[in-house]
């Protein structure tokens, strides 16, 4: 038999207030489908969300092959396979597109394939180079489909492949050709679970779970028709950082928001006059440093971008990571610091301008790990990231005084 690419152990998970899976436990190896079942609200998403690491786990944990990558003690691993997901939402940004996510999602495995024939079986051919925020909602779920599989057909090795509804929104062409897909990834070895109502699909099923109930009901697939898979060739994989630097640019959402508390604050330094004659060195140095705080302190708008759709859950399944803004709060820390030298008219001294550039960059990339951490609480938005700021103003007013 196949290796276990995925195994959940007695697991426990809790949404809110509430117990929905207790003492799941689970086994899937390569060249299977397990489709769940049961009724809606038995802990479907949840228990396929628990197997994409993205739910902590109260008891129990969860293994990827050999490696435990969550349990009750709240240690993290990343996925020694493959992970490919389809959640309930469709995982992408307005803001990116087509061909785009889906060389990105195959990045991940450091191997593509040709994304045409899948377009053209899907009939999006025509629509490879438009946004994702320019598509309707069931060309939007074929991308999100697409950006579930085709890393499973890229991967040099078996792939767990995670989804979520995936029939939902799709025509009856779309979902048969999905079937023929399923079982080539089947047949290639690759492992799948999938939760849905659509009988279609179960088809395809070579077990079912009963998520509510517990129960396993072995099944003969149905035979979709062979599918030759594309050949593969490698890729560099497209870092969180890169990814997050590229969203940034083009919607520069950091003016919008960083940069804008950056003028603002040196708007109201310029608009005081004259008025650094008199300070002491390490209050100057505090205005002139000022702008480049107040742009970190903003934190990082890619977090707020990223809930839509589940964007943000989307990266931490496949890659374990969030895109973040990279290299950027250095840049514009350095020119906040340099137009604020000017305006003051002090020293331009490179150091300062480099301090500047370094203070942003750890303010903006500190607060955005903050936001990013409470994403994962049952009320993200009842928690207020605003209030653990003036933490911050200890080592600012430390760097303040090192360099005055």
């Amino acid at each position: 038999m196949a290796k276990a690419l995925l195994n959940l152990v007695d697991v426990q998970v809790r949404r809110g207030m509430n117990t929905v899976l207790d003492g799941c436990s689970m086994v899937v190896h390569g060249g299977q489908t397990v489709v769940l079942t049961g009724s809606n609200g038995a802990g479907k998403s949840t228990l396929l969300e628990t197997a994409a690491g993205l739910l902590p786990v109260e008891r129990g944990h969860v293994q990827h092959g050999e490696i435990v990558i969550i349990d009750a003690e709240g240690r993290r691993r990343a996925s020694p396979s493959t992970v490919a997901v389809v959640l309930q939402r469709n995982g992408m940004l307005g803001s990116e597109i087509l061909s785009e996510h889906l060389q990105t999602a195959m990045s991940m495995t450091g191997q593509s394939v040709s994304i045409d024939p899948f377009l053209e079986a899907f009939k999006l051919t025509h629509r490879a180079n438009d946004l994702v925020a320019h598509l309707s909602q069931g060309q939007n779920r074929k991308v999100a489909v697409l950006a579930g599989l085709l890393p499973a057909f890229a991967s040099p090795s078996p792939a767990l492949v995670i989804m979520d509804e995936p029939d939902a929104g799709l025509d009856d062409e779309s979902i048969k050709t999905l079937g023929r897909w399923m079982d080539a990834l089947r047949s290639a070895g690759h492992a799948l679970v999938v939760a849905t109502h659509d009988e279609r699909i179960m088809r395809h099923a070579t077990h079912l779970y009963d998520v509510g109930g517990g129960e396993w009901q072995t099944q003969s697939p149905a035979d979709a028709g062979a599918v030759k898979p594309p050949k593969p060739r490698t890729v560099k994989p497209l870092s969180p950082a890169a990814f997050g630097i590229r969203m940034h640019l083009r919607t520069m959402m950091w003016l919008n928001a960083n940069a804008m508390a950056g003028l603002l604050t040196l708007g109201i330094l310029l608009s005081l006059g004259d008025f650094t004659s008199d300070l002491t060195p390490t209050q100057r140095m505090g205005f002139i440093l000022a702008p480049a705080l107040a742009t970190g302190l903003c934190g990082e708008p890619l977090v707020a971008a990223l809930r839509e759709e589940r964007a943000g859950a989307w990266w931490r399944a496949v890659s374990g990571k969030e895109p973040h803004a990279g290299w950027i709060p250095l840049a514009i820390g350095a020119a906040f610091t340099f137009l604020t030298t000017n305006g003051l008219q002090d020293a331009r001294e490179i150091h300062v301008v480099g301090a500047g550039a370094v203070l942003c960059f750890l303010v903006w990339h500190s607060v955005g790990w903050t936001q990013r951490s409470t994403q994962r609480l049952a009320r993200p938005h009842a928690v207020f990231v605003g209030l653990l700021t003036p933490v911050l103003i200890l080592p600012y007013l430390i760097l303040v005084d090192f360099l005055a």
